[in-house]
């Protein structure tokens, strides 16, 4: 099912290309007279009416969606100021603009129309997704994915839909007379509604609709024009062979969702897709590596599919080179000394604590820029020195607030009331009386309704409704006492929640590179990454590994200074645990790998192991810090710990633990403020593997 194409069944799979290695931008634009074509759509309201005589049919229920128009925004800023797409070439339909009549209409004259031989087009759709039924169906379900455009919110009198299907679509690309075709889909067709603290991208109803007669009309006008029979559509479908490529969300079974983490409401695929490409030009065999990755973090389902016809690999993204040179941020406007910058190019999860004192320099090292205020992806800065509009920066400090909470949303089957905890940093929140919350909340408590030997009993959920492993408890718990038994493991989400706010894989100027990998089976890679700075950054699709399994990491230092390290690891169930250094007991404390170095952590030669714990299966990360700057509070903290518990590693779950990350994001803190921690990119790097425990 993963691997079939969208536009020949039911929205299931992802086709794409190989990234080639980019070269510098003005380079390629001086070897190519090729025109750049975009048409972008994103819809986030449907219902064109609130007066019931006005309807046409049943309403089909669709969710609003908040996240589509910031899509088009993340697009539309990449297309041009990374790929080279100039404004007036870039189309764009949003909301009640995005009828099914303006899309076809705007797909012909602008690309149809327009795009010669050799030219580049782009076609974006980020909405909800649904399922047609299709008379010449290649699949057995005899379903059809389908786009589902502005006006589409109700049965016609037939009881069909004004849906666009895949077939349709995939008409329309082979009309181009160009090979250079990417299309990009941020939708899904089952599901529906608000999973959690987030959205999803398709029809609730999860029905098999009947396409309009509109819609087969339409089709059979464009099979005419192309001179294609039905049996000769239905070959060309089975085989592929439609013009470019097409890059989706999730598969027909899975969902794609939205979120509003840091203010900014997205689609989870969009983003990822952007924040990599804003600071990467590598081969699409990384940008798969971690598109999945960052979405299996995120979601633990969502698995966006890369599929590519073997003509294509060697071709780039979009089919036009990007710079070569990664960005987190593009000036927008210069007023006076004051900049208003775009931040697509920095990732949620850190732009949620980006704080004001922030710097970015130029891609060159000069200091440009430093942050007022943040809106979403907008923020204000001063500047420094002369920046004109479409300048690309790169983050250079990051300030992070010392007040950083974790939010546990309250599901409405607790009630209303919220009990204390006994940190303040952890922040218990009520669900509206619509199940949503007022902010983005990273886990969510609530009563299990769909296990029925636990049902009534009180669990910890992530945001898309996930219940993490062994956090339940007696059927007919109290909120308050299901909060003080879980409070421990909430006080280890929390530390690895603060130690992701440091982030910096893609702008740290360390050169460091970390592998997992099985113990006895040194080239069975588990899971890889490294600084864009790594000697080989290119990244490795990370592998199941099995509980109990003995593992080891090897960091590889290329820096001519020494770094100092720490190692945590966050279990599916939560249990947040520094596993290195582990060496407090015995006395000696050797967190240091060399300059130009290669550690082995743990190291067999002394006797040392690390297993996967059990007994939990589902998502493991690690997190690696790195420093210049040696963790002196951090080891000394570390060490009462040890001394106190008679044990390693060390399990963060109680103040002390906190106060010990505290000491981590004081150790790596450049400049002294009692109200926050500035990270220097001279100073400090911070990696993520995720992996996935069996």
């Amino acid at each position: 099912m993963k691997r079939r194409h969208f536009l020949k069944a039911t929205g299931s799979t992802i086709s794409a290309i190989y990234l080639a290695q980019a070269n510098r931008y003005g380079q390629a634009l001086a070897q190519s007279s090729s025109r750049k074509l975009a048409f972008l759509v994103g819809i986030n309201t449907y219902l064109e009416t609130t007066d019931p005589s006005e309807l046409r049919g049943a309403n089909r229920g669709l969710s609003p969606l908040t996240g589509c128009q910031t899509d088009v925004e993340l697009q539309q800023q990449l297309l041009i100021h990374r790929f080279g797409f100039k404004p007036a070439d870039i189309k764009i339909l949003l909301n009640q603009d995005a009828t099914r009549n303006n899309i076809f209409q705007t797909f012909e004259t602008h690309l149809i129309q327009q795009a010669k031989p050799n030219d580049v087009v782009v076609f974006h759709f980020s909405g909800h997704g649904s399922r047609l039924f299709d008379s010449e169906a290649i699949t057995s379900d005899r379903a059809n994915s389908a786009l589902v455009p502005a006006g589409s919110d109700h049965r016609n009198a037939d009881q069909s839909v004004n849906d666009i299907m895949g077939k349709t679509l995939f008409l329309l690309m082979s009309a181009l007379k160009t090979e250079n075709v990417t299309a990009v889909l941020d939708c899904c067709y089952s599901g529906g509604g608000t999973r959690g603290s987030e959205r999803v991208r398709a029809d609730g109803s999860n029905n098999l609709y009947q396409p309009s007669a509109a819609e087969l009309a339409y089709q059979k006008s464009w099979m005419r024009k192309l001179g294609l029979s039905p049996a000769q559509l239905r070959d060309r479908r089975k085989a592929g062979t439609a013009k470019g490529v097409v890059l989706a969300a999730a598969t027909a079974n899975q969902l794609a969702k939205e979120n509003d983490l840091a203010g900014v409401s997205s689609g989870l695929f969009t983003y990822f897709l952007t924040q990599y490409l804003w600071e990467s030009a590598s081969s699409l065999a990384d940008a798969e590596v971690m598109i999945k990755q960052s979405l299996f973090t995120a979601t633990g389902f969502q698995e966006p599919v890369f599929d590519l016809k073997p003509e294509l690999t060697t071709q780039p993204i979009y089919f036009t080179s990007p710079s070569d040179r990664a960005a987190q941020a593009v000036v927008q406007s210069i007023r006076q000394n004051q900049a208003i910058l775009w931040l697509g190019g920095l990732d949620k999860t850190t732009l949620e604590s980006f704080g004001t004192e922030s710097k970015f320099s130029t891609l060159e090292g000069t200091e440009a820029a430093t942050i007022i205020q943040r809106k979403g992806l907008i923020a204000t800065a001063t500047i420094a020195g002369k920046l004109q509009p479409g300048t690309l920066l790169k983050e250079s400090s990051r300030v992070i607030p010392r007040n950083i909470k974790l939010r546990i949303g309250l599901d409405p089957s607790l009630g209303n009331q919220a009990p204390k905890v006994q940190n303040n940093r952890i922040e218990l929140i009520p669900a509206r009386r619509d199940s949503s919350y007022p902010q983005f909340v990273h886990y969510i408590l609530s009563r299990i309704t769909t296990i029925s030997a636990l049902s009534g009993s009180i669990a910890l959920f992530s945001p898309s409704l996930e219940i993490l492993p062994d956090s339940f408890g007696q059927v007919g718990e109290s909120l308050s006492s299901a909060v003080d038994r879980l409070t421990p493991k909430l006080q280890g989400l929390l530390a690895a929640h603060l130690i992701r706010q440091t982030l910096n894989s893609s702008t740290s100027k360390l050169n460091i590179e970390v592998s997992l990998h099985h113990q006895n089976q040194p080239n069975q890679i588990i899971a890889k990454a490294s600084t864009q700075h790594s000697l080989t950054p290119t990244l490795t699709p990370s592998q199941p590994v099995p509980v109990k399994t003995p593992c080891q990491f090897q960091v590889i230092n290329h820096d001519a200074a020494p770094l100092y390290l720490l190692i945590a690891l966050i279990s599916p169930n939560g249990r947040f645990s520094i596993i290195f250094p582990n060496d407090y007991l015995s006395g000696g404390l050797t967190g240091e790998v060399s300059a130009q170095a290669n550690r082995l952590i743990p190291d067999p030669n002394q006797g040392e192991s690390f297993h996967i714990a059990p007994p939990s299966a589902g998502r493991g990360e690690a997190l690696i810090i790195a420093s210049r700057n040696p963790l002196t509070k951090t080891y000394k903290q570390m060490r009462a710990l040890a001394e106190e518990s008679n044990r390693t590693p060390i399990a963060i779950a109680d103040q002390r633990g906190i106060d010990a990350i505290d000491n981590l994001l004081s150790d790596l803190n450049r400049q002294s403020s009692s109200s926050s921690y500035t990270i220097s990119t001279d100073d400090v790097a911070t990696l993520s593997l995720s992996f996935e425990i069996i």
